[in-house]
């Protein structure tokens, strides 16, 4: 069983780390550098975790050199260097407000009354109490979805895909 975990280590490990750091490296500069988000987002989080998976088994394929590594005095002063940049990064780094601002928004339309949230979506008030109406709901104008969700049994989310106005037609691209 050793013999064949040292033998599958010392096939795949070292590669494995090399290969991932250029990929991890890649997407890591082209997120840098904003060029694209989205799946590369998704691709660099997963390839960094088989990346520090693969690392971790490559130091254990290599314990003895990275013994050997760790007594050494120019190690311990790239290990603080790199420890106190780090710290001040998230020293320096601008406070961020706690949550998802996108869910933040919809907790604040929730909470507005349907006279202020109507225009807020391109719609007036009118339409949207019209559009709850078609949906069961009876609402006046200085009424919160967020309450009348809780009143109707419902989830704001419902609500809002109630009362928002419908999408323009696309218009085909060249």
């Amino acid at each position: 069983m050793m013999k064949c975990l040292d033998s599958a280590l010392r096939r795949y490990a070292t590669p494995g780390t090399a290969v991932l750091s250029v990929a991890v490296g890649v997407t890591g500069v082209i997120l840098f550098f904003r060029l694209t988000k989205g799946a590369v987002e998704a691709i660099h989080e997963w390839l960094g975790m088989a990346f520090a998976a693969l690392a971790i088994l490559h130091v254990i394929r290599h314990r003895g050199s990275f013994a050997q590594m760790l007594r050494q005095p120019s190690l311990h002063i790239l290990a603080g260097a790199i420890a106190m940049g780090v710290a001040a990064f998230i020293a320096l780094a601008p406070p961020r407000p706690p949550g998802n601002p996108l869910i933040r928004l919809a907790r604040a339309m929730e909470r507005a009354p349907i006279f202020q949230l109507a225009p807020a979506i391109g719609s007036n008030t009118n339409a949207v109490l019209a559009r709850l109406r078609q949906a069961g709901i009876s609402a006046e104008p200085g009424d919160t979805l967020a309450v009348l969700a809780s009143f109707h049994h419902r989830q704001p989310g419902e609500l809002f895909s109630t009362i928002l106005p419908p999408l323009p037609p696309q218009l085909p691209r060249d």
